[in-house]
């Protein structure tokens, strides 16, 4: 067997661990708090700049999981992995994906609540949080989004500005991330300033248990303090520059790819758990809450 056979069979191998350990491990340390109807599918884009003051964009995909009254959202691959058990078809996805850390949210739960289980590598953190009440101002406007009519609404939440499209075709007062409380499920949405966009790309029908986490590998803090923390680290100037610049000594990395033939040593992974990576390149954090 050649060398390029050996890297894809060895990569493959890696993956379906990681898959494995990641999808036991959570699901062992969660309980069942909804059962699923179906699940939102977003484009989430990020404007912002390289390095050296170019324009950037990151990109990725959420997912919101609509239950009777909770919501979940996080990143798709890992939620149609974790949720409804199809790693075949989503884990390399999800591996790759695990670059952003993204937190995972729970939408009224508990009752009146968000939780988010979040992270700033290499710790975990969880906040609670009232429902935000966005002040939404509904307008007249519409839009189809997705093939669904939409209304338009305009809100305020953390220091920005939302405009949300609605749907009343979808009976879910949910959105992408945190958003929330309008008469019908938030298909798109941007911020004022023109930095973050949500845009639907489907919606599919699953039914599963929304499974909530255990909190005992996270520290809980106050959401207005964690938020501080995160910014502070994320929008200092050297984190574009040297992604992991407070990272402390002796923290245990594990470079590991995808799938396919062994890539250069900057599309590695740089692993740190089973659920968190330090970029090895990254550009400008662009905070979706300022406050």
């Amino acid at each position: 067997m050649n060398s390029k056979c050996n890297y894809k069979r060895l990569s493959l191998i890696i993956t379906l661990l990681l898959t494995i350990l990641f999808s036991s491990h959570s699901l062992a340390q969660s309980d069942s708090i909804d059962q699923a109807q179906f699940v939102v599918i977003y484009d989430f884009q990020i404007n912002t700049t390289d390095k050296n003051g170019n324009a950037a964009k990151d990109s990725m995909q959420w997912a919101v999981v609509v239950g009777s009254h909770v919501a979940k959202c996080t990143e798709f691959n890992r939620v149609m992995g974790e949720d409804f058990g199809e790693w075949k078809e989503y884990g390399l996805g999800e591996f790759n994906a695990r670059k952003y850390n993204l937190p995972v949210i729970f939408v009224g739960y508990s009752d009146g609540e968000i939780s988010s289980f979040d992270k700033v590598v290499p710790n975990r953190y969880f906040y609670t949080e009232p429902l935000p009440d966005f002040g939404w101002k509904l307008m007249d406007d519409t839009l189809t989004v997705g093939g669904y009519l939409c209304l338009k609404a305009v809100g305020k939440y953390a220091g920005r500005t939302w405009t949300a499209w609605y749907s009343e075709e979808v009976a879910a007062s949910f959105g992408p991330w945190k958003l929330r409380g309008l008469p019908g499920m938030i298909l798109k949405a941007e911020d004022k300033d023109g930095i973050f966009s949500f845009d639907c790309v489907g919606l599919i029908k699953r039914s599963a248990p929304i499974k909530y986490f255990s909190k005992e590998e996270h520290t809980t803090l106050k959401r207005n303090k964690f938020i501080a923390h995160r910014n502070k680290i994320l929008c200092d100037k050297k984190y574009v520059k040297q992604p992991n610049y407070y990272i402390p000594q002796g923290i245990s990395v594990k470079e590991m790819w995808g799938g396919g033939p062994e890539p250069s040593a900057d599309e590695k992974l740089s692993v740190v758990s089973y659920d968190m990576v330090i970029p090895k390149k990254a550009n400008v954090y662009q905070p979706l809450e300022l406050k």
